[in-house]
């Protein structure tokens, strides 16, 4: 019977040598895949497996009946080296105690063979001292050792695996499992007793995919004397399946033995790992993205040029249209690719940095959304590529983009187009109001036309205003102003509207100054909008109030009704061009939702910033406005003498437009105030009238036909 090997028990090998007379016993020591030494009580080298010679490059004639240490002795350049004492000291302890000792990890540096260049090699090592008992005590010591040095694989058998994990097993002639150690029942759950009723067997132990395999090894067996190292499963006792990794020998009297390695964690996480990659591979053929791997390629100097496709799904090909694209470089399928492509991928490789972005592959005729990421070590100078063909996408912005354009150059060219008619409208409007001993029904009509254009002239001018900010048209004249005056011009503007609904405003300017570096108009425009909206959407006589007031740092408008409110959602919406947040019906006055857009735009350009708030609807909403202070100007101009109604004097003005109702309507109320005016109606005309009328104003049209 074969004990416990390396379980904490004696490997009693020489004994079971004994108990089997018919075995052979080199054969079965020099065959066993274990690093095994076996030394006498004055520790001289008794045996060796193969194993063991291979793994400390020695020679069994040149160690045998040799003292251990000669054969292995310190490497003269690292005196006062402890393996040798520690060795020493735990191999004397089995000899006294009888008892098997473990070394752990432990450099033991072994020397060199002469033709491989001399000197010692740098080994590190398990091991475990067993003693073997003979009639006067311990006789031999079984040194079972493990190389840890290397992990690496050897001829199929890992040099890892643990000296503890082996497990040994003999059949007899017939097939019949007879001895096992302790390890190998372990696993499979077989007892002694078992083994004694002689009903396991080789094929009893194989599952039946396996049994055809099995006897081709038999063949082998039976053949050279030994087979392996080869894996297959064994049923255990229970009918569970283990996979077991061994190598074994036929003996003499024809039975055999084998050395077994249970490697199903092994065989478990290679199948995981098969299993992953399988899913990998079922996510990466099924991603309905392009995606690639991609070797870079650089030129003599060091310069990125070109990439080759290691690897492609098979949404590659859909979304470029390159076809066995793999083992390929990217500029033999298209050799005008951009050179910006090489050079992003190549920065990715070289710093490890993932990017996203949006680029175009004009040599295949694509736009890109791109994540691309870097694949291994630097070294590798690989890239992950994950796209999407976004061209479709990109054409739909452009073209909205160029709607959009199209809709803001008409909209400024209505706009414009709408003015004409407006001035001379105005003019005649004006030229009402001046006549003297006018009765009351015409005026009344005067009024009301006065008004409507007013508002008219007010969408135009937003709209206008819209259209430039859009363009990048609207200058501001900025200069320090106090805010409080630039309030009461906007409340000046806003006064018709507020006062036709009734509504109640409260104005709150504080005492002292607060200025801004602001264009005076532009910010007026600002506030009257903000209070035109508050009048739109506040009920008939609600309450409207206006506060200034100066911080540190910044200057604040704020504009409060008890109105409608608005959703909260809803509150960064109104700040959109056309945005209506209600049905139209349901408006109490007209707008085309361009007021605080415009105002929006206005404030940014100022530097500040501008937020609506509410409770909800129907329950009132504010509008903050926050700009930049600035300092107070040293020296402040002197305000305007105040007029005492006196006309102004007269002058001599030159008219000039092609647009004939314009140009009569102006020059009649200008007549009416008082001044001399001579009019024209092309560029010719207008020159030979500057030279015979000595103007000294010309209010010019530049837009005519012949000449500009």
């Amino acid at each position: 019977m074969i004990d416990e090997t390396l379980a904490g028990q004696p490997v009693h090998l020489l004994q079971a040598v004994v108990r089997m007379e018919a075995l052979d016993y080199r054969r079965l020591f020099e065959t066993a895949p274990v690093l095994t030494l076996v030394l006498d009580r004055d520790l001289r080298v008794v045996a060796a497996s193969d194993a063991f010679l291979a793994a400390t490059m020695t020679r069994r004639e040149a160690i045998v009946g040799q003292d251990l240490f000669r054969v292995f002795p310190t490497d003269p350049e690292r005196p006062g080296f402890r393996g040798e004492k520690l060795a020493r000291e735990l191999l004397g302890r089995v000899l006294r105690e009888g008892k098997p000792q473990r070394l752990t990890l432990q450099r033991y540096d072994v020397p060199r063979p002469a033709a491989a260049g001399g000197g010692f090699e740098r080994r590190y090592w398990a091991a475990l001292f067993s003693p073997f008992a003979g009639r006067d005590g311990v006789s031999h010591i079984v040194c079972t050792v493990e190389n840890v040095t290397d992990r690496a694989r050897d001829a199929g058998l890992a040099t890892a695996v643990s000296v503890e994990a082996i497990g040994i097993v003999f059949f007899d002639r017939r097939g019949t499992l007879v001895s096992a150690n302790d390890t190998f029942l372990r696993w499979t759950g077989f007892t002694r007793q078992d083994l004694a009723a002689g009903t396991v067997t080789w094929r009893t132990l194989t599952p039946p995919e396996y049994v055809a395999a099995s006897e081709e090894q038999l063949a082998r067996f039976d053949a050279i004397g030994r087979t392996g190292p080869y894996e297959k499963e064994y049923f255990t006792k229970d009918g569970r399946r283990i996979w077991m990794l061994f190598v074994g020998a036929r003996l003499e009297d024809g039975s055999l033995v084998e050395y077994v390695i249970d490697i199903s964690d092994r065989k478990a996480a290679e199948r995981e790992k098969r299993e992953a990659e399988e899913r990998y591979q079922t996510l990466f053929d099924s991603l309905d993205a392009g995606f690639c791997v991609i070797e870079m390629i650089y030129d003599a100097h060091g310069r990125p040029n070109d990439y080759r496709f290691l690897e492609v799904n098979r949404a590659f090909e859909r979304q470029t249209g390159l076809r066995n694209a793999t083992a390929k470089s990217m500029r033999a399928h298209a050799p005008e690719h951009e050179q910006h492509w090489f050079d992003i991928y190549a920065r990715i490789a070289e710093t490890g940095e993932p990017a996203r972005f949006i680029e175009e592959a004009r040599a295949l005729g694509f736009w890109y959304e791109v994540f691309a990421f870097r694949v291994g070590a630097e070294a590798g100078r690989r890239v992950g590529v994950l796209f999407y063909d976004i061209t479709e996408r990109v054409r739909a912005e452009r073209a909205l983009q160029e709607e959009a354009r199209r809709k803001d150059e008409f909209l400024a060219t209505l706009a414009h187009e709408l003015r004409n008619p407006l001035a001379p409208i105005r003019n005649a409007v004006a030229l009402l109001h001046y006549r003297h001993g006018a009765d009351e029904e015409l005026q009344h009509a005067a009024d009301l036309i006065d008004r409507q254009v007013t508002q008219l002239a007010r969408l135009v001018d937003d709209l206008l205003d819209v259209s430039r900010i859009r363009f990048g048209k609207v200058h501001l004249q900025r200069a320090p102003i106090d805010l409080r005056e630039v309030a009461k011009d906007a409340v000046a503007t806003s006064e018709p509207v507020l006062a036709a609904a009734r509504h109640r405003l409260h104005v709150e300017l504080g005492t002292e100054p607060v200025w801004v570096d602001a264009d005076r108009v532009r910010l007026a425009q600002v506030i009257a909008n903000l209070l035109n909206n508050a009048a739109r959407y506040t009920p008939t006589g609600g309450r409207i109030g206006l506060e200034i007031t100066g911080g540190e740092k910044e200057a604040g408008i704020a504009i409060q009704d008890n109105g409608i409110g608005i959703e909260p959602a809803l509150l960064e919406r109104v700040f959109e061009p056309f945005a209506q947040l209600q049905p139209r019906e349901a408006l109490a006055s007209g707008g085309i939702g361009i007021g605080l857009s415009l105002a929006k735009a206005l404030v940014e350009l100022h530097g500040g910033h501008i937020s609506a708030q509410s409770a909800g609807a129907g329950k009132g909403s504010r509008f903050v406005v926050c700009l930049p202070r600035t300092p107070a100007p040293k020296l402040v101009a002197a305000a305007a003498a105040a007029g005492d109604g006196a006309r102004k004097p007269a002058r001599r003005l030159l008219l000039v437009d092609d647009n004939l109702d314009a140009v009569a309507s102006q020059a009649a109320l200008l007549r009416v105030l008082g001044h001399e005016v001579e009019v024209a109606y092309d560029g010719e005309t207008a020159l030979e009238k500057a030279r015979a009328f000595r103007p000294e104003i010309v209010l010019l049209d530049l837009g005519m036909p012949g000449m500009d």
